[in-house]
């Protein structure tokens, strides 16, 4: 008898706010990018049922498929964002270009931090994201952000496309000496560090 092989799974995680899905057609044109023949459902469809029984507030919504684009199952908790002051830089030479549920490589640099708050991973000499969000800097005129991150974030392509946010290279020493720095996700959106402090 043949095994069958288990198809890959992936996740979106979506911000909900006060009910209501937010972003959805960024989270929709992943999702349908990172399956081999797109997305055989809509988040919306799969979401709609479950946000009227919710109280008003910030939730996160995990949301995870196949790569063969099959709903598997759907989670909703209430969020509560967690601290970000302190960055230790981690050298990594992996790959994360799809949102995989597995991530264990990511997880595995994330416990390299030490007593720091969170992680920004260094590939090939340049800055890529933080374990759980991409990254901005601000070099005095402009909001930068990784031209190569790990992973294309929802927000991240809405704020490009937007123009807030331009492309570019950065490295350490860019990163080091960052008038401004801000780290962005779907469930963050768009927020600067007020003390950030990097450690190498």
């Amino acid at each position: 008898m043949r095994c069958l092989k288990k198809p890959i799974l992936l996740f979106e995680t979506i911000k909900i706010k006060n009910k209501k899905a937010l972003n959805l057609e960024f989270h929709e044109a992943r999702a349908n990018l990172a399956c081999k023949d797109g997305l055989k459902f809509s988040l919306a469809k799969k979401l709609e049922p479950n946000l009227s029984n919710l109280s008003d507030g910030i939730y996160r919504a995990k949301l995870i498929y196949s790569q063969l684009g099959e709903f598997e199952s759907l989670e909703i908790y209430p969020y509560t964002m967690r601290k970000f002051e302190s960055f230790k830089l981690i050298e990594v030479n992996f790959n994360y270009e799809k949102k995989y549920l597995d991530r264990s490589l990511i997880d595995k640099a994330f416990q390299k931090r030490n007593e720091c708050d969170e992680i920004i991973m260094i590939k090939d000499g340049l800055v890529t994201d933080t374990s759980i969000a991409n990254i901005a800097i601000f070099d005095g005129n402009s909001w930068l952000t990784p031209k190569t991150p790990l992973l294309q974030g929802t927000t991240k392509a809405r704020l490009l496309k937007d123009g807030f946010l331009k492309p570019c290279d950065i490295n350490v020493d860019m990163l080091l000496n960052a008038k401004k720095f801000a780290i962005l996700n779907a469930m963050i959106e768009f927020k600067e560090i007020e003390k950030f402090k990097f450690i190498e």
